[in-house]
């Protein structure tokens, strides 16, 4: 156990080098848009919330620059030349990290949904335990194609195993690894040179290190935190299932403006940007999409059939059938119907 003075040092690691070719775009994967906000920027937003020493950010040689353009310099970036798997990425941070960090926590850049305080548990639960590992879980139904979660009878991790190396019982395992991992950072750096290249797709597997930490540590050198909310570790590979994970992310979204005091009329036909305000006993029509840096006062009436991008609103204003972009509208102010204002 890590002693309550001790300062940890974590650093993150965002592994984003995959081709991203089931999304059938131009455009990076990672920088899709999600809520108004790049998928990416979920990730690093989450890592931002745990105030680690550096995020690194791993990123194919053709999407590198195109990732710290839309970032900037708060974050590092390296890149994986040659596609060789999870652990042969997380080595290229390496270099960078080895000397600033206690703690490495790896995260899967196309995961957007993990809430920080996920996070903050599973670091938290490899401190408690002495682990050299920590890793997020959760119950899949059906499990197919993720590494199933072997426990003993103690409920001690014993293993991760690969669907494709699982026998008939383990597949029937429901709990599955989310690729969320915490790492003892002195042990990862010289554990991953022990990794070896997967004789099936010639790649290097970070799950490897799971076994590498039993073998060095025993049972109990590994820990696994099942997450309570199985769609924090719901990946982004197709648009289909960026429109899932939108939907999840609206629905956490509204629920929260719901709980601070707004009236939504019907979530279902309502959209909210992330970082959007809006205030208390304001109500919310059907049709209404609050798009960017939109912040709305309060006791407003907004909808049916608005929006509004980077616009203000004032105190107890009424706007219906209107489009409105980067406008200030006044306290008690009545908008509509069929408006558009412009800055």
């Amino acid at each position: 156990m890590v002693p309550f003075f001790t300062v940890v040092k974590l650093s993150v690691i965002i592994l984003a080098a995959g081709e991203g070719t089931r999304m059938r775009s131009s455009l990076p994967k990672v920088l899709h848009p999600l809520c108004g906000r790049p998928l990416l920027g979920h990730i690093l937003a989450a890592a931002d919330a745990l105030a680690p020493v550096a995020s690194v950010v791993v990123l194919a040689r053709e999407t590198v620059e195109r990732v710290r353009a839309q970032f900037g310099e708060k974050y590092l970036y390296v890149v994986q030349a040659e596609r060789l798997g999870t652990g042969h990425a997380a080595l290229q941070a390496r270099p960078v990290l080895r000397d600033r960090c206690d703690e490495v926590l790896v995260l899967l850049g196309d995961a957007p949904l993990v809430r920080p305080e996920t996070l903050q548990a599973v670091v938290a639960l490899r401190r408690a335990r002495g682990a050299l590992v920590a890793l997020l879980s959760f119950i899949a139904d059906p499990p197919a194609g993720y590494g199933r979660v072997v426990r003993d009878a103690a409920g001690q991790v014993t293993a991760i195993v690969e669907e494709r190396d699982a026998t008939e019982e383990q597949r029937a395992i429901r709990e599955v690894n989310s690729g969320a991992m915490c790492f003892d950072a002195a042990w990862m750096w010289q554990a991953l040179d022990r990794v070896q290249r997967s004789p099936v797709k010639g790649e290097y597997y970070l799950t490897d290190l799971i076994a590498l930490a039993i073998e060095d540590g025993g049972v109990g050198a590994v820990a696994a935190l099942p997450a309570t909310d199985p769609t924090e570790a719901w990946g982004v590979n197709d648009r289909a299932q960026l429109a899932q994970v939108e939907r999840v992310l609206q629905t956490r979204l509204l629920d929260a403006l719901m709980r601070s005091g707004v009236t939504i009329l019907d979530p279902a036909a309502t959209y909210v940007d992330v970082g959007v305000v809006v205030g208390q006993d304001t109500t919310l029509l059907p049709g209404t999409m609050l798009r960017g840096a939109t912040r709305v006062g309060a006791q407003c009436t907004i909808g049916p059939h608005t929006l509004l991008v980077d616009t203000t609103v004032a105190d107890g204003a009424r706007i219906r059938y209107t489009l409105a972009e980067g406008a200030v509208i006044a306290a008690n102010a009545d908008i509509g119907p069929f408006t558009h204002l412009q800055t």
